[in-house]
């Protein structure tokens, strides 16, 4: 239910991505005051925005003592940050396509003095300044989806329905005199085919359409995810429950393509359910038998590896257990195992980073991975990267008008090219698709070879040899890999223990930290 309260009722979030102009707030204010609150501001029970960041602050200084406002009950910190997200993606009619910057220029090219001139000014806290409160109607939703229909698609529409589902409530549709939607196609389509009777709407007039369409549609600030939700990004890169691997009678699991392609290009991981004879032999003569199995999800390669013969040192710093929930001393327990073997000087001939950089969101953390990588086989091994890249069929369906299922609800990021965040209301999770220059700009600085570099079924298989120790570099990337982020707040607290071990394998000293580095673990 929208309530009318004070503005002081509700706050800011610290962790809202969106980042804050003066032009789009200066637009903000216009909307404000030539529409007033077509939507209300949802917060949770303790008053927290979030959504509605930029009106609140702009109401503020246009003196507004009174906003709309839905609660939302019974979220948790992570819980809130992922509605935030899925808010900032749903409130507008936007295609999965439409990055920030696109719907940026697609506003500055409108000339909104033309739509506004003969609108009038709306006066703050009066009743015509909250029409999503005192204009608030309930319409017949057969004949809006009948009226509307040929607006439908499903992209728009199952962003509504994960919305509707994280907060349990309904946003209003907003429609013209005409019952023309304006912003809500996606709300309308959920609601028809659900069956419901009616749907909760606010009408404005004819001459109010074409600027409110611009307000509600495109007037959103930029995503700024480096910042507050970086570590969000983090964490939420692990492996989900539904990536599971095929399995044979016996449950032993198909082993992953980036550890066999190499070889066996045109085999299935189902080949490998068990790695054996002649197929054994052929993987041992390329790879060896001492490996690390950087980034390894659920262990199902370790243990298939492990059960052929295979020396496999793991690391894991986000280990899952049922539910998606990230068990913190079960991957802290895999990181010290794995910094023990580290420490006594096994030789690995090869480093499998298979499906890791798929969704570690930053291109100077996946760079950080390389020279671990490098570290390891240092200084006649190998390192085999296999993810994906700009070709792979997500990165071209989410440039497509539309999708098939929800588990493909995705939209494009612009901070780096061929970016999308996907689980949306859950844990969104950033995918990456790589290109050819790319890979090569990750491993050039810490590897002088490469072997190999091919695109097999989308993917990238990547071989690089003759590895470069720069104990700078590598003391850097360890205070940043084993001090990685949690959701309760801690970091893994074992970038000190990473340096004396590495430190002994290498027979080096490296250089002192830069600024704090904080053990929890």
């Amino acid at each position: 239910m929208i309530k009318l309260v004070p503005i002081d009722a509700v706050k800011a979030s610290d962790y809202n991505p969106r980042r804050n102009d003066e032009k789009r707030l200066a637009l903000t204010e216009m909307s404000l005051r030539k529409l007033g609150f077509l939507l209300p501001i949802y917060a949770d029970d303790d008053g927290e925005i979030l959504s509605g960041h930029q009106r609140h602050t702009v109401a503020t200084r246009m003196g507004f003592t009174q906003i709309p406002v839905e609660y939302v009950s019974g979220k948790e910190l992570g819980e809130r940050k992922a509605v935030n997200v899925l808010f900032n993606r749903a409130t507008n009619d936007l295609q999965k396509q439409d990055t920030c910057a696109k719907i940026k220029r697609r506003l500055y090219d409108m000339d909104i003095a033309a739509m506004t001139d003969t609108l009038p000014d709306i006066e703050p806290d009066s009743p015509e300044s909250f029409p999503c409160v005192t204009g608030l109607r309930r319409m017949d939703t057969v004949k809006l989806a009948k009226l509307n229909h040929r607006g439908f698609d499903t992209h728009t529409k199952q962003l509504a329905k994960s919305l509707e589902r994280r907060i349990r409530c309904f946003m209003p549709i907003v429609v013209g005199e005409d019952g023309n939607v304006i912003n809500g196609i996606g709300r309308l389509q959920a609601a028809a085919e659900a069956k419901r009777k009616v749907v909760p709407c606010v009408q404005i007039s004819k001459a109010q359409e074409e600027f409110a369409s611009a307000m509600l549609n495109l007037l959103s600030m930029d995503f700024d995810m480096k910042s507050t939700y970086a570590d969000d990004l983090r964490y939420n890169s692990f492996m989900r429950e539904r990536n599971t691997r095929e399995t044979d009678e016996a449950g032993n699991a198909a082993l992953g393509d980036g550890f066999f392609k190499g070889v066996f290009p045109k085999n299935r991981g189902r080949d490998f359910c068990i790695l054996e004879g002649a197929a054994l032999e052929a993987w041992r003569r390329r790879y060896g038998s001492c490996v690390v199995d950087f980034g390894a999800g659920k262990l199902n390669n370790t243990r298939t590896l492990r059960k052929a013969g295979i020396t496999v040192s793991v690391f894991e710093p986000y280990f899952v257990t049922v539910g998606e929930k990230i068990h913190k001393e079960k991957s802290l327990e895999i990181a010290r195992r794995f910094l023990d073997e580290v420490e006594d000087g096994r030789k690995f001939n090869t480093v499998f980073i298979s499906s890791v950089f798929n969704s570690v969101p930053f291109m100077e953390d996946r760079k950080q991975i390389a020279v671990i990588a490098a570290a390891l086989c240092y200084p006649g091994g190998m390192t085999v990267c296999w993810c994906q890249s700009n070709k792979a069929p997500q990165f071209i369906n989410t440039k497509k008008k539309y999708v098939t299922a929800e588990k493909t609800l995705t939209f494009d990021l612009d901070y780096e090219p061929n970016t999308i965040m996907g689980d949306l209301g859950n844990h969104p999770k950033v995918q990456k698709g790589h290109t050819e220059e790319e890979m090569r700009a990750i491993f050039a600085p810490c590897f002088s070879k490469v072997r190999r570099l091919e695109l097999i079924d989308k993917f990238w298989y990547m071989e690089v040899e003759k590895p470069v120790l720069d104990p700078g570099a590598l003391a850097a990337a360890l205070d940043f890999e084993f001090e990685l982020p949690y959701p309760d707040g801690t970091r893994m607290g074992l970038s000190q223990r990473a340096r004396e071990a590495f430190e002994h394998r290498l027979g080096i000293k490296l250089p002192p930290p830069k600024g704090d580095v904080t053990n929890e673990g």
